[in-house]
């Protein structure tokens, strides 16, 4: 009987990179001790992988280590049969990754041995003394990792640089930071010009113009250190960063480091007391668009709250309000999705924009903004108040978000529609015609209900308001092919002809004229209002030559976005 080959990897470990440039290092040690193990075991079958598996420089604590996860993958295409270390924690300190590695190397019939440690894990008894080796060692890192938490506490108190990134305006000599002169110039420039024009970005933009760079740093897809221009988010990390007034950070607490300081104490008051003020507590001109006004107020109709999230593309960041549901348990389970907070900050307010229009909101936004712009009066805000695109650009969020929440009670999002909830004082700040006009208001639950369609327009998405307009709004394109549609169908009941034959007749191509006969099927609502120009203004020809038109007309009629208010 023929032999079965048994194909063996050796993986090894460590946990630091120190030592490891040595001739003959640790790495190499247990990688030997592997070989000359599997070279004892060539009676039973097993020959030696070539491929070399080693981490260098990875605790043992995590299953992200790379030629590991290389391993797992070799071992699920079934390239190998066992694995060889030299001790149990070199494959993992951790019960629970042990637990998931076995149901891997089960699964794939793939077994692992130790050189030092001989057991055997088809018994209870070699199952249960793995489990005591591997409580050890999971022991063992826990223990270590105290140690070292407690290392850098001690360290950081006694205000010792403890490594990491080298703020600019130090150099490092010794485990200690030194100034660097030509450095601590453009941070007190920072810090200077900061007090004097009041903005991060303009900050940032002047030191840009004067030559100024951040500190030569590793980044990614670079062979070497670059030195970056200036941008909003390093400006304000320096204004925070307590290491340029000799301090040592820990916890929230703040020790005396042995570094020299680069700021003076009173300058750095005055900046963190400038950066406090401009936090948006207080009435200001903004200097971008901000979102998440209704923070605390929106609620999805199925999955409940909803919170303000945001996503990276390139290099813009997009917000949205997306449920606590979703985030939590998937996206997947919720009907409505997430919303662009921009968009919906706008259309909230374009709704109770007459409730800004009051004397009550215009006297409090006067007493807000008064002591810091004493040339607004009155007439100044009532003209701000006229627009939306005024509102945001003249009050920072946390006014609007003060009143806001004052008018509103809850924005309850829906995937067709939109409810604002008034508190009373809310509701009583909207004039009576307006409550009487909307077709859409509840008096018994102070609600507006708002039909509507998230659409793609110039990349963004936009919230269209689908109420109909007080003047129709006639798509010419439509009502002509629906008048074609007719005329064709009237030609092929008359004359039998097929739709081919018809369209060679008519010199039309024939796709285009079976798009244009599904028109035909249209309920009568829906013709009626495409020709009164009374549809929803997103619809289309091409929404319905592109898609398939349902049988019945009232799926038509939920599908394509009609109610009893636009009929």
């Amino acid at each position: 009987m023929e032999q079965k080959i048994i194909r063996c990897a050796v993986y090894t470990r460590k946990s630091t990179e120190e030592g490891l440039d040595k001739e003959f290092n640790t790495l190499e040690a247990q990688r030997e001790a592997g070989e000359n193990y599997i070279k004892s075991q060539k009676n039973q079958g097993w020959v030696l992988i070539p491929e070399y598996y080693d981490d260098g420089g990875y605790s043992g604590g995590t299953l992200k280590r790379p030629a590991l996860q290389r391993l797992l993958s070799d071992v699920q295409d079934g390239k190998v049969d066992m694995i060889v270390v030299y001790k149990i924690d070199r494959l993992t300190r951790s019960l629970l990754d042990f637990s998931q590695l076995i149901k891997t190397l089960d699964a794939h019939e793939c077994s692992f041995v130790s050189v030092t440690q001989n057991f055997n894990t088809c018994d209870s008894m070699g199952k249960l003394t793995l489990n005591i080796l591997l409580s050890f060692a999971q022991f063992e890192r826990e223990v270590s990792a105290e140690r070292i938490r407690d290392k850098i506490a001690a360290t950081k108190k006694k205000g010792m640089w403890t490594g990491g990134s080298v703020p600019l305006g130090y150099d490092v000599e010794k485990k200690k930071l030194i100034i660097n002169k030509e450095e601590a110039k453009i941070v007190r420039y920072i810090f200077e010009e900061y007090l004097r024009c009041r903005s991060e970005i303009q900050v940032s933009r002047n030191a840009n113009e004067m030559g100024y760079h951040s500190k030569p740093r590793k980044v990614r897809n670079s062979s070497g250190e670059v030195a970056l221009s200036f941008n909003h988010a390093m400006i304000n990390n320096m204004l925070r960063n307590p290491i340029y007034i000799g301090k040592v950070p820990y916890k929230g607490e703040l020790f005396d480091g042995l570094h020299e300081a680069i700021i003076p104490m009173e300058l750095w008051n005055q900046v963190q007391e400038l950066k406090r003020l401009n936090r948006g507590d207080r009435f200001a001109p903004s200097r971008s668009f901000k979102n998440s006004l209704l923070k605390g107020l929106v609620e999805c109709e199925c999955c409940g709250t909803m919170t303000p999230t945001r996503c990276k593309k390139g290099n813009k960041y997009y917000e949205y309000y997306t449920s606590l549901k979703a985030v939590k348990e998937g996206y997947k389970l919720c009907r409505t999705g997430s919303v662009p907070a921009g968009e919906l900050d706008k259309f909230v307010l374009d709704k109770v924009r007459n409730a800004f229009k009051s004397p009550e909101i215009i006297q409090e936004l006067v007493h807000q903004v008064q002591p810091h712009k004493p040339e607004y009066g009155v007439r100044e805000i009532f003209d701000i108040v006229q627009s939306v695109e005024k509102v945001f650009e003249h009050f920072e969020p946390a006014t609007l978000q003060s009143i806001v929440s004052q008018i509103i009670e809850k924005v309850i999002v829906h995937k067709d529609k939109v409810v604002i909830r008034f508190k009373p004082f809310g509701i009583s700040l909207l004039e009576d015609n307006i409550k009487v006009k909307n077709k859409g208001f509840n008096h018994k639950t102070l609600e507006f209900t708002y039909n509507v369609t998230l659409a793609r327009k110039r990349g963004r998405i936009k919230i269209i308001n689908n109420l109909p307009s007080e003047m129709p709004e006639r798509d010419e394109r439509l009502i002509n092919a629906v008048s074609q549609a007719f005329k064709w169908q009237d030609l092929l009941d008359r004359t039998n002809l097929t739709i081919a034959e018809l369209a060679r007749r008519e010199k039309e191509d024939r796709t285009h004229m079976g798009r244009i006969l599904k028109l035909c099927s249209l309920s009568p609502e829906i013709i009626t209002a495409i020709m009164e120009g009374k549809q929803p203004r997103l619809l289309n020809l091409q929404i319905f030559t592109r898609g398939q038109i349902p049988l019945l007309w009232s799926d038509q009629l939920r599908k394509y976005g009609f109610t009893h208010d636009s009929m």
